[in-house]
C-alpha cells in the first residue's frame, strides 16, 4: 500500500509539532504525559525563584514552578503558578515557602502542611511565604559585628587624629622651646664635666665618710651605753629614796616641823632687823657722857 506524498508530509509536521510542544512544555516543567494540579501563590518578591525550579516536601519533588507573572488586579504582587505531580493531598491552609536550596542561592519552593481539614483542589490560589536565606541569616549575624567594626573604626580614627594633633603641638612646643632645651642640654653637659673634674674630691669625701664609720664600728659604745644604764639606775635608786622618806634630803623635803621651826627663826630674824633699825642704841653703845641705854627687854622680840 503505497500513501500519497502529502500524507507522509502531514503526518510528518504533525509528530514534528508534537514534540516541539511537547519538548517545550518539558522545559518548563510540564508533562503532558502525567497528571498534575495547578495552583496559585502570591509574593511580593520571589528572592530570584525562576520557572523551572522544583517544588519539594521535605526535600522531595513533587512538582515544579510553571510561569511567574504580575497581578495589576491585586495591585501588583508575582503570581506564582506551579503544578503537583504526584498524587499528593494537603489541606487549604498549606503554605508553599520560597527557601534556598544550596549555598549558591537557588531558589525552590517548599510545601509546609497546614491543619486546615478541608482539602485544596485544582486552581486554588494557596499561601506564598518567604523562608529567611542563609545569606539573610549570615547578614543578621554579621550586622552587629559590622556595627561595632564601624564603631571601632570611628573610635581608632579619632584616636589618630588626637594622636596627630598631639605629635603636632608637641613638635610645635620643642621647635618652640628649642634654645631653652639647648640650654638646659649645656647646663647638663656642664654640671657632668665639673662632676668629672671634683670625681677626686669625692672619692676623698667618700674614703673619710668609709673610715668614720670603721672607726665608729671599732668604737665600744656597748660600754658607754652600759655606764649610762648605770648612772641612771643609781639617781632612780636616789628618787625612790626620796620619795619612800629616808634620807636627809628626803627628810628636809618631806617633814613639815623643819619647815616651820625655819619659818619661825626666819619671823624672829625679821622681827630683831625691825627693832634695830628702830632703836639702834639699844645695840649700839656710843655715848660722850657714859650714859647707858636701858637694856633691851627681850620680850619685845617676841
Amino acid at each position: 500500500m503505497r500513501y500519497s506524498k502529502e500524507l507522509l508530509i502531514g503526518i510528518t509536521t504533525l509528530a514534528t509539532s508534537i514534540c516541539l510542544i511537547g519538548g517545550y512544555n518539558f522545559l518548563k516543567g510540564k508533562n503532558i504525559f502525567s497528571v498534575k494540579r495547578e495552583y496559585h501563590a502570591f509574593y511580593e518578591h520571589v528572592h530570584g525563584l525562576e520557572v523551572g525550579q522544583p517544588v519539594t516536601v521535605n526535600g522531595y519533588k513533587i512538582g515544579q514552578v510553571t510561569e511567574i507573572k504580575f497581578d495589576a488586579s491585586f495591585g501588583g504582587p508575582l503570581l506564582v503558578g506551579f503544578t503537583i505531580s504526584k498524587p499528593l493531598n494537603f489541606p487549604v491552609d498549606t503554605k508553599f515557602e520560597i527557601y534556598d536550596m544550596d549555598i549558591m542561592g537557588a531558589k525552590g519552593l517548599q510545601l509546609v502542611p497546614g491543619h486546615s481539614k478541608t482539602m485544596a483542589i485544582t486552581g486554588d490560589t494557596l499561601l506564598g511565604d518567604i523562608k529567611i536565606s542563609l545569606t539573610e541569616q549570615v547578614t543578621k549575624q554579621f550586622v552587629p559585628i559590622k556595627e561595632g567594626t564601624e564603631k571601632l573604626m570611628n573610635s581608632v580614627d579619632s584616636t589618630l587624629k588626637s594622636v596627630t594633633i598631639l605629635s603636632e603641638k608637641v613638635i610645635n612646643l620643642i621647635e618652640i622651646n628649642q634654645r631653652s632645651i639647648s640650654r638646659a642640654a649645656q647646663n647638663i653637659d656642664s654640671l657632668s664635666s665639673a662632676f668629672i673634674s671634683q670625681k677626686d674630691d669625692f672619692k676623698s669625701i667618700l674614703s673619710n665618710v668609709a673610715v668614720l664609720s670603721e672607726d665608729l664600728a671599732l668604737s665600744n659604745f656597748s660600754e658607754a651605753i652600759s655606764q649610762v644604764n648605770q648612772t641612771m639606775h643609781s639617781i632612780n635608786l636616789v628618787f625612790n629614796d626620796v620619795h619612800s622618806g629616808s634620807g636627809s634630803l628626803s627628810k628636809i623635803i618631806s617633814n613639815d616641823e623643819l619647815y616651820f621651826e625655819m619659818k619661825s627663826s626666819v619671823l624672829q630674824l625679821e622681827l630683831l632687823l625691825e627693832d634695830l633699825r628702830n632703836h639702834p642704841k639699844r645695840y649700839v653703845h656710843f655715848s660722850l657722857f657714859g650714859k647707858n641705854e636701858s637694856p633691851i627687854d627681850s620680850t619685845n622680840l617676841k
